[in-house]
C-alpha cells in the first residue's frame, strides 16, 4: 500500500513537473534569437539605393549635409551572410543581423532605423578628435 502512495505521489510530482516547464515562457535570449531571425529573412534580397545623406559635424558647429542622389545603386543580400553591391564598382561584401537592430556591414556597426518589406533604413556614426560623422542609407525595393 505504501508503494503505490509512493507512485501516486511520484507521477503527480512528474506530470507537475512536466506541465511547469512545457508552460514556461521563452526566455529573452530566445526572444532575440527569433526576432533576428524575421530581421534576418526580411533583409534578403535586391534593394535600390533611393537616397544616402552623410553628416559632419565638428564640435558644437551646425552639421554639414550633403544629401546624395544616387543612380541606380543596389545592395543585394544572401541567405548565406554575403551580399553585393554596385556602390564603388561590383563589391562583394558580409554582413550579420544581430539583436537590437544591429547590421554589420563592411566590419562596421549599422543601426537599422527602419526594416519592413519595402523600405530599409539604417546608418553608422563614427567619431574621430572633435568631428562625428553620420550616414543614412535609406533603400527600397
Amino acid at each position: 500500500m505504501k508503494t503505490y502512495k509512493f507512485l501516486a505521489i511520484l507521477v503527480l510530482l512528474l506530470i507537475s513537473l512536466i506541465l511547469t516547464v512545457g508552460c514556461q515562457k521563452s526566455s529573452s535570449a530566445d526572444e532575440e534569437d527569433q526576432t533576428t531571425q524575421v530581421m534576418q529573412q526580411k533583409i534578403l534580397g535586391r534593394w535600390n539605393l533611393v537616397e544616402f545623406i552623410e553628416e559632419t559635424r565638428v564640435g558644437d558647429q551646425p552639421p554639414v549635409i550633403i544629401n546624395n542622389d544616387p543612380q541606380n545603386v543596389y545592395f543585394e543580400f544572401y541567405a548565406n551572410g554575403k551580399g553585393k553591391t554596385n556602390a564603388e564598382g561590383e563589391e562583394e561584401f558580409s554582413y550579420e543581423v544581430k539583436a537590437n537592430n544591429i547590421l554589420i556591414l563592411w566590419e562596421n556597426e549599422q543601426k537599422i532605423i527602419e526594416l519592413t518589406d519595402h523600405k530599409l533604413t539604417f546608418k553608422n556614426t563614427a567619431t574621430e578628435g572633435n568631428t562625428t560623422y553620420t550616414q543614412t542609407y535609406f533603400l527600397t525595393r
